[in-house]
């Protein structure tokens, strides 16, 4: 955790001081509220101008597009100029699309699943929200499913470039979507820069190139092709065949049917908590996961506890390591252990590189935690991970590996570098304000944290509850055995490490 300044302090000023955008900003709360959570969203997008090297060219290109300031702030964009480019970039699409009402229209289709969904510019959709006819949706990762009145069902892998054109027609600019139409909705179209391709009863798989060459692998049933260039006859394909329209005509490919999705990838999907006077997250009360491909809801009192075993900050011992609720509990560690989302044990130690064997625990930074009863490896998830994050950290959620707690043959350590519910997701749910702890010696071990004397202040920010399933797979497990406990580190891949504020096992499946 890294704490900044409260961005509802923050006011934006736009070159053009007259304009429509400035008097909202300055009139409007809830407006200014929005617009300085997208400001704040756009990290991610300078991280990969800076990666492709055009950042700094194109940030001299413009002289302060936008000129935040905050009491005692010294200056945001001062302090954070590397997002100057990304902030010019998200104005233009949160102002473009301020009265889409007008433009767009809702369709019948519906997104079902959003499976590590990051959309550019914008939150993720709600779960079963309908998508805007004609508009354009850019899916910079993650994967989507998207269900049509008639029952066709598409998965849209990111990056993608898409749109609902009607009740049963896809538009694929450029990407990759798996589409399934079963009997009743034969005729399901998907466009492409290059193609027409039209089920007839079947299940294939759809990819665009960045060079606008559209692939086809038909996996099972029939499928139409028609090129757009009208001298190239169309094509009828069946199960197991595939074919790719481009500069080089229609020609037959090799068929490879590992590239068809037939679902989105297991996934915490949601949670519910009681809230506050301000309708912001307290307890968490249930969670929702899909698990083998099925929708699953636990409610928070049949999760599987944990204690806090051990606690090394590693070389952070400087960073705050405590929040919550004022005062803090008698045994400290219960803010990890408990059901409570506004609380919690954080920046933990941690390793950029992850366990690879047998440690000893209380001499490796990171933090232990066993379980009070075994938890099972099943399908899909078999444990949640929530963790605090505000929006000058990464969207994404912070990166950590998780290990075995006892290591033996055929264990591994797994690293966890985007949530399921990240910060732009809409059922990543904000947090009740809560007080910032800071003990007056080093929380070097799990006893200490439990005897230091602490001082606090409230924390100004807004911030909300992420969430991760973490599959016991991952680590090794076989399906059926049982975890007593896990091990816990940072990723140390930045100056962020991650807050954890809930740790719960699901329950076994199969009883």
């Amino acid at each position: 955790m890294n704490q900044e300044s409260d961005h509802e302090n923050i006011d934006f000023e736009l070159p053009d001081s007259d304009s429509e955008t400035n008097r909202r900003i300055k009139t409007d709360p809830d407006f200014r509220r929005d617009f300085a959570e997208h400001w704040l969203l756009v990290a991610a997008l300078d991280e990969t101008l800076g990666e492709a090297g055009g950042a700094e060219n194109t940030r001299q290109a413009v002289a302060d597009p936008v000129k935040p300031t905050a009491a005692g702030s010294g200056g945001l964009l001062v302090r954070y100029g590397g997002w100057a480019v990304a902030a010019l970039l998200m104005i233009g699409l949160f102002l473009g699309r301020g009265d889409r009402g007008d433009e767009f229209s809702r369709s019948r289709a519906q997104f079902t699943g959003l499976a590590k969904a990051s959309f550019f510019g914008e939150l993720v959709p709600p779960v079963n929200s309908h998508p805007e006819l004609n508009r354009n949706y850019s899916l910079v990762s993650g994967a989507v499913e998207l269900a049509f009145p008639d029952g066709a069902k598409t998965i849209i892998e990111g990056p993608a470039v898409f749109r609902v054109v009607s009740d049963d027609r896809l538009a694929l600019d450029t990407g990759q979507c798996s589409v399934h139409c079963p009997e009743g909705a034969e005729g399901f179209r998907v466009d492409t820069p290059s193609s027409r391709v039209v089920d007839r009863g079947t299940r294939f798989h759809v990819s665009v190139s960045e060079l606008n060459e559209t692939e086809v692998q038909v996996v099972e049933g029939a499928a139409d092709i028609y090129p757009e260039d009208k001298t190239i006859a169309k094509e009828h394909l069946t199960d197991g065949s595939a074919r790719r329209v481009g500069n080089k005509g229609l020609v037959a490919v090799d068929f490879s049917a590992q590239s068809y999705r037939s679902q989105v990838p297991d996934r915490v999907i949601s949670y519910e908590a009681t809230k506050d006077s301000n309708g912001r997250a307290k307890e968490l009360l249930s969670v929702t996961v899909q698990r083998d491909g099925k929708m699953q809801n636990y409610a928070a009192r049949d999760l599987i506890p944990v204690k806090l075993v051990s606690f090394n900050p590693g070389d952070n011992v400087e960073e705050l390591h405590v929040f919550g609720d004022y005062p803090l509990p008698v045994r400290r560690a219960s803010l990890v252990e408990d059901l409570n989302l506004n609380g919690g044990i954080i920046n933990p130690g941690g390793s950029n590189t992850p366990l690879k064997g047998p440690f000893d625990m209380e001499s490796t930074p990171g933090f232990g935690i066993q379980f009070l009863r075994p938890v099972t490896n099943g399908p899909g998830p078999d444990l949640v991970f929530f963790e605090v994050q505000n929006p000058m950290n990464p969207a994404e959620g912070d990166a950590f590996h998780v290990s075995p707690l006892v290591w033996e043959e055929g264990k591994k350590s797994h690293t966890i570098r985007q949530y399921d519910l990240m910060m732009t997701a809409s059922e990543a749910l904000s947090m009740k304000h809560y007080h910032l702890f800071f003990a007056d010696e080093s929380l070097h071990s799990a006893s200490i944290l439990e005897s230091a004397n602490f001082t606090s202040k409230p924390s100004p920010l807004n911030s909300k509850a992420l969430a991760v399933g973490i599959d016991l797979s991952d680590l090794g497990y076989q399906d059926g055995e049982q975890a007593t406990g896990l091990f816990f580190q940072d990723a140390d891949d930045d100056r962020n490490h991650v807050d954890p504020i809930i740790i719960r096992g699901l329950p076994n499946t199969s009883q």
